[in-house]
């Protein structure tokens, strides 16, 4: 048992990785649909390439969706909205209107301009009388003839509809009709039409008459709904039958709209049999071969290609993760009919990847991504070829993300490929521009427009799984941040000695190959533990006073090793990436600090030596990155005391130095090579050489008298 248990601690990694594969490949096959795939493929406009097609089984020919919304279209053309008949409101407005009717005259007859009228008592309950039949009347016409709901209706109203009351339905045009604005206009027209006498319009307008204009005519949602349902459900959704037997195509017919529609209809009898099927399980397993397939070719590529990619568990989880949100999104996109597949913003996936790991696993990865969607996706050469062009085109208008405007164009590009790409294959298909669907070119315009958000996406990306982008080193190398600023104003000798180190990394790792942003970031950063103790640092000293003459060499020792331990904790402090913290921990590996060694030996050469006290705290370079740096730093501190910096010194220094280096097995675990480290020496003797140069010297003036 303890066996079982050492050999699973010693292989944690692994097995995690492992079941990661595991868990992909059952999360997909979930997603997966589990219906079977018809095992032809064909194109409109194209010849059939495979062999004689017969008709295996009696099926019916379904309609395309433009015949079924010209069927909806002309089935709704004859379709009226219900409202319901309200008799209860007239009643309800017509004790309120009494009540009021009542108020405002008695406070009406008590005015001037009643009395401009001159009527003689006996008559002013006659006039009352008149006026409130007068307006009875207008009002029950009104709501005889009915005032229509219009604020339930998104459009406007239709001109005819069915007007409901007591389980009676009759159709009237809905221009015979009132609503509250027409109602309270026509009353107003027939007040000036019957009365000329203008002391009558002041007790009017008190009536607030629009107030009593309340819509008796609803509409009746669930009945209208219900009615247009039934009518939609009526529709055919097939036309024809193919009977047994039939041929359907020839090999190199020509598949014209008939034989399309037809070779669909059967692709879609043929998926739902076997989805329906005792073939369930057997089709569920083949997906999951297929999906195993594609696993394992990612696999095998990250293994033999990018092996620092498998061994990194939350980069392996990231990359997992992301495939599998393309194919559940694929899988849930093409279950609602409203939208399109091409929505989907598949571009992100090689955008993403390539400003957080590289171009090529972008690529390879993207592809990969486009296999396990291409097994959902209609017409599936046509979006593998669309989609691939999309991403191709995005890799290289995107070689390096350092503005957020570069995703704008890329953007841009995205949509003119796809535009492009899809016109070609829909005159290819339809022989016509009439029948391209142009809508299609919405959903590419909103794909684009989903890319530009991928800025935000990445910087997430960065902070969850632990990545590090060329747009995150440009702001660190930045010398307006606060950590260099620090560095600038403490110790600037260590500032200009990390920027000649800067320069030359850069220059190495852009010939030898790696990130040049990433190893001249790293080069800023390196030495920001001496901020600590500046002045024990030769770079920093301004004078000839050196504190360290009156100090042990272990104690010296101790001081300058610290540095390190000193600038992983500013780093940290300041959430500085785990990426450049490396170049801070291994810029000196496990080496000794030499000179203090040395000194430390020949004063006490009978004394044992406590070798900890001399050893940088490490670990040694494990990047080629973080390999150059090192190299570099060395080269760069020991050229400064060089007292002949001819050539052939500065070559002899730089060769010395780094052949120590490496005697000392210091880049073992870097993935760099012997040509690689000959290059770097060469790159490094040619800028020092052409640092120290030599400069002419400038002629005195000769004074004459």
């Amino acid at each position: 048992m303890k066996k079982y248990i050492r050999w699973i601690r010693q292989n944690i990694n692994a097995i995690y990785r492992v079941l990661l594969f595991i868990f992909t490949l059952g999360v997909l096959s979930i997603i997966y649909p589990n219906i079977g795939n018809f095992r032809y493929e064909y194109q409109k406009g194209k010849p059939w390439m495979h062999e004689t097609l017969i008709a295996p089984f009696d099926f019916a020919i379904h309609k395309t969706e433009a015949e079924l919304n010209a069927n909806k279209d002309s089935l709704l053309a004859n379709y009226y909205p219900y409202y319901e008949y309200k008799p209860e409101v007239l009643e309800e407005i017509m004790n309120q209107f009494n009540s009021n009717f009542e108020k405002k005259w008695n406070a009406f007859i008590k005015t001037e301009n009643f009395k401009k009228l001159k009527y003689k008592k006996n008559t002013v309950s006659i006039e009352k009388k008149r006026l409130l039949l007068y307006f009875q009347d207008i009002i029950s016409g009104i709501y005889d003839i009915g005032i229509i709901e219009d604020s339930n209706t998104k459009h406007q109203l239709p001109e005819k509809i069915n007007r409901s009351s007591n389980n009676v339905s009759e159709k009237v045009e809905t221009k015979s009709l009132y609503t509250s604005k027409i109602a309270y206009e026509f009353i107003s027209q027939s007040i000036k039409n019957d009365f000329k006498n203008k002391s009558y319009y002041i007790f009017f307008q008190d009536l607030n008459l629009d107030t009593y204009l309340t819509p008796n005519l609803l509409y009746n949602k669930d009945l209208s709904e219900k009615v247009k349902s039934s009518m939609l459900s009526n529709i055919s959704l097939t036309k024809g039958l193919v009977k047994s037997g039939t041929r359907i195509a020839l090999i190199g017919d020509i598949i014209d709209d008939d034989t399309f529609r037809i070779l669909e209809s059967l692709k879609r009898e043929y998926e739902s049999i076997l989805g329906s099927s005792q073939s369930h399980y057997l089709i569920m397993g083949g997906q999951s071969l297929l999906i195993l397939a594609c696993l394992v070719l990612l696999f095998l590529y990250l293994r033999n290609f990018r092996a620092q990619i498998l061994k990194d568990n939350k980069k392996l989880l990231f990359i997992l993760l992301l495939v599998i949100l393309f194919v559940g999104l694929s899988s849930l996109i093409i279950n609602f009919p409203k939208f399109n597949i091409y929505i989907i913003p598949f571009v992100l996936i090689p955008i993403v990847l390539r400003t957080l790991l590289d171009s090529r696993s972008a690529l390879f990865i993207f592809i990969i991504s486009l296999l396990l969607c291409g097994f959902l996706a209609p017409n599936s050469f046509e979006f593998l070829f669309l989609q691939l062009s999309a991403g191709i085109m995005a890799i290289y208008s995107l070689p390096q993300l350092e503005r957020r405007g570069q995703l704008v164009i890329t953007a841009i590009i995205t949509f003119f490929t796809y535009s492009i790409v899809y016109f070609a294959f829909a005159i290819t298909q339809e022989g016509s521009i009439q029948e391209i669907e142009w809508k299609n070119f919405i959903w590419f315009a909103i794909n684009g427009l989903l890319l530009t958000f991928s800025y935000s996406l990445i910087y997430i990306f960065e902070k969850l799984f632990g990545f590090i982008s060329d747009v995150t080193l440009i702001e660190l190398s930045n010398q307006n941040h606060p950590i260099l600023r620090q560095l600038i104003q403490h110790s600037p000798g260590t500032f200009q000695h990390s920027l000649t180190v800067a320069n030359l990394a850069e220059a190495a790792i852009n010939e030898i190959g790696g990130n040049p942003l990433l190893v001249r970031t790293g080069a800023l950063y390196h030495d920001i533990g001496k901020m600590k103790n500046p002045i024990y640092f030769i770079e920093n000293q301004m004078s000839n006073r050196n504190p360290h003459d009156n100090l042990e060499f272990d104690k010296s020792a101790q001081i300058i090793t610290d540095h390190v331990k000193y600038g992983v904790q500013i780093a940290k402090k300041h959430k500085l990436p785990q990426q450049i913290i490396d170049f801070i921990q291994t810029h000196h590996g496990a080496g000794r600090v030499q000179y203090f060694y040395t000194s430390f030996k020949n004063k006490y050469p009978d004394k044992e030596i406590d070798e900890e006290k001399f050893t940088y705290p490490g670990p040694d370079p494990f990047s080629k990155e973080t390999a150059v740096l090192m190299m570099a730093d060395s080269v760069e501190a020991a050229s400064r005391s060089l007292k002949e910096k001819t050539p052939e010194a500065i070559e002899n220094l730089v060769v010395n130095l780094i052949n120590k280096q490496i005697s000392e097995n210091r880049f073992e675990m870097a993935d760099i090579s012997f040509k690689n480290i000959h290059q770097v020496k060469q790159i490094f003797t040619q800028m020092l050489i052409n640092i120290y140069h030599a400069r002419i010297e400038y002629p005195e003036e000769i004074k004459r008298d």
